[in-house]
């Protein structure tokens, strides 16, 4: 179902030499990550009021095809939501955001290769999917309940944490990269001490962030590269995109999404999160295929 990988083997070794790589390679499902080249994270969003694509996949069938079209275009894993990060979306309870993607995840882990992220910020959410069969925790939240990390740590899953300043302390001006480093070393002490193996960092572009501070942690990517962990960077769609090229539209960002993604990614990124999985895999090889000098 997947176009298979994005090199071939013996091909010259990418990405640019900035990228930092985890070693040993991870194993996650049936996938082995050594972050050589960028992993592409495809968004599920079975929700009924995300920004970009609210109830396009809140049912179960087309949540199912929208999951395989993402593995065929290439995405190397798909993130499965069931509770929009909107500030305005309204909340849910824990059973409501099971009752969206149960079904869903129950399905795919069935019939596809690529392994299967959980965006949520509910530990109980991310408990009942680890003993499912998923393969990932995405926490939006900054990691604000500790029992998402013993979570984790219980199914020896790799989570993301994401620097939101809706949800932790504000850094502004001159201060917001520092603030974010700050940031990341609580969370990867709080993260270790819970016994979490595989943390992977998440500067969040477009959470409680102005357009220039959104600039500002893009540009600042690289800073995070100290700290020797995968970095995933998710531009896609988001309304800071809008204000940059006048486009109110979020399906119609396409273009600023490559931009700011494929920048993310010179910048050290090992894992992108968009919407556009076959898009950004055209553009993904073809700027690995100058990277090589070589044709893929």
């Amino acid at each position: 179902m997947t176009q298979g990988p994005r090199y071939v083997p013996g091909s010259p070794t990418l990405p640019p030499p900035q990228r930092i790589m985890p070693t040993p390679p991870w194993q996650v499902g049936s996938a082995r990550w050594d972050f050589r080249l960028p992993l592409i994270m495809g968004v599920l969003n079975a929700t009924p009021d995300s920004f970009s694509d609210g109830g396009e996949f809140l049912e179960v069938e087309a949540a199912l095809a929208h999951g395989r079209q993402l593995a065929t275009d290439g995405a190397d894993l798909i993130d499965l939501g069931g509770a929009s990060s909107h500030p305005l979306a309204k909340p849910v309870s824990v059973q409501e955001e099971l009752d969206r993607i149960g079904i869903v995840l129950e399905r795919l882990l069935k019939e596809l290769p690529v392994p299967l992220s959980i965006d949520t910020q509910k530990p109980e959410v991310a408990e009942h999917c680890m003993r499912m069969g998923a393969h990932l925790i995405n926490d939006v939240s900054g990691l604000t309940d500790g029992a998402m990390a013993r979570v984790a740590a219980k199914h020896n899953a790799p989570l993301v944490v994401m620097f939101n300043t809706l949800t932790v302390p504000k850094g502004a001006g001159p201060d917001l990269l520092p603030s974010m480093e700050r940031f990341f070393e609580q969370r990867i002490a709080q993260a270790d001490a819970a016994g979490v193996q595989r943390l992977i960092l998440d500067p969040g572009y477009g959470f409680g962030k102005t357009l220039e501070e959104n600039l500002t942690v893009l540009r600042g990517l690289s800073r995070l590269r100290r700290f020797a962990r995968p970095i995933l960077a998710c531009t896609s769609r988001k309304g800071s995109l809008g204000r940059i090229t006048g486009e109110a539209n979020p399906k119609e960002r396409l273009g600023a999404t490559l931009a700011t993604s494929l920048y993310a990614v010179c910048q050290g990124a090992h894992m992108v999160r968009v919407h556009d999985v076959k898009a950004f895999h055209q553009e993904l090889r073809t700027w690995e295929a100058l990277e090589a000098q070589t044709l893929l």
